[in-house]
């Protein structure tokens, strides 16, 4: 269910004028929140995960990944839940005119309610991530002070979905920023000295979901323009899509052309089917796009993990890396069916 007919199926036509029951509610709270998209927020987080683990050949400076992972994956969901919750109250006015069956039109929350929602939920992934690291507190602020900036902006210049295509570039180095800085040897002068090749190994995965979320973006609000823009402009946002993939591919298909290759099988079929299939409906096109968030990252690891599995490295961390990005995939499209992704 996508779009316009989930609208009408968390609020009635006929019950629209009177109170919400509390699954009404609920479902608009989720709907708020973005929770369609949690799924996709988990995977990115993990895609610095195992790119700062591999790059490392070893396991992070505490000797496991795991706690880490779980607390970062819990700064990265709260963190963006709060940015969804912010945008909803700055945008609550404007709402009222061109999106009345949100949560705030309706009158189904008090507007305070959803600035407190956005704050604490900020404010707990900053101290989550402060949990692992300094340098993963750091990232988390910088996410922080992106969807504070989008927030105040995006009404008022296109420019601002770099903002928006930063929070989510920003999600791997919530861990990888904390493993150079942890493993940096003795009497260097600085933590960051020896890992030039690392962060270089990071540079294309980031940028990658940068130009993906940049490209989506700029898809969802051309489209929702009148009149149309012109067709070029829909051309050079699909081409950021397909630049994303090439540069997530990038190490792989040199390192791995094989694995590199069937890395962007998935994400090439899904991007194609969203720039057909759902043509016709610009909403569902931009949630079909916004759930294949994690075939990008499984671009990177499913090379990853095969080339781990071939090595004789069956373990956890691997069958991760090969299973979560198709597993959070599917759970974001169940969960459309839920809660608008948009």
């Amino acid at each position: 269910m996508q779009g316009p007919s989930l609208r009408w199926s968390i609020v009635p036509a006929g019950s629209r004028s009177g109170p919400l029951n509390p699954r009404q509610k609920s479902l608009l709270l989720l709907a708020s929140a973005r929770i369609a998209n949690l799924p996709s927020v988990v995977s990115n987080v993990w895609l610095g995960v195992a790119l700062g683990v591999v790059a490392g050949g070893r396991w992070a400076p505490a000797g496991s990944p795991w706690p880490a992972a779980i607390l970062l994956a819990l700064a990265g969901c709260l963190l963006y839940v709060s940015g969804n919750f912010l945008n909803d109250w700055h945008d609550r006015h404007w709402d009222g005119q061109h999106r009345p069956e949100r949560a705030l039109p309706l009158g189904a929350f008090a507007p305070a309610f959803y600035l407190r929602l956005a704050l604490g939920c900020g404010a707990s992934g900053v101290a989550l991530a402060g949990c692992v690291g300094a340098g993963s507190a750091m990232v988390a602020v910088a996410i922080a002070l992106c969807i504070a900036a989008y927030t105040r902006w995006h009404k008022q210049t296109p420019a601002a979905i770099l903002l928006v295509a930063m929070c989510r570039a920003l999600l791997p180095l919530l861990f990888f920023i904390e493993w150079p800085l942890g493993c940096a040897k003795p009497g260097l002068a600085h933590p960051l000295a020896q890992t030039r090749l690392e962060l270089a190994v990071i540079a294309p995965h980031a940028l990658a979901l940068l130009f993906y979320i940049a490209g989506l973006s700029w898809i969802a609000r051309s489209e929702s323009q009148r009149p149309s823009p012109p067709s070029d402009t829909r051309l050079h946002a699909r081409f950021l899509l397909l630049l994303a993939g090439l540069l997530m591919a990038s190490w792989y298909l040199i390192t791995t052309p094989l694995f590199g290759l069937l890395g962007l099988l998935p994400f090439g079929i899904w991007l194609t089917l969203g720039c057909t299939r759902w043509a016709k409906s610009p909403r569902a096109r931009v949630s079909a796009l916004l759930a294949g968030v994690p075939l990008l990252d499984w671009v990177a690891l499913l090379p990853l993990a095969l080339s781990l599995l071939t090595h004789g490295k069956a373990n956890l961390f691997a069958l991760v890396c090969l299973l979560l990005p198709p597993l959070a995939f599917l759970a974001g499209r169940a969960l459309q069916r839920l809660a608008a992704a948009t």
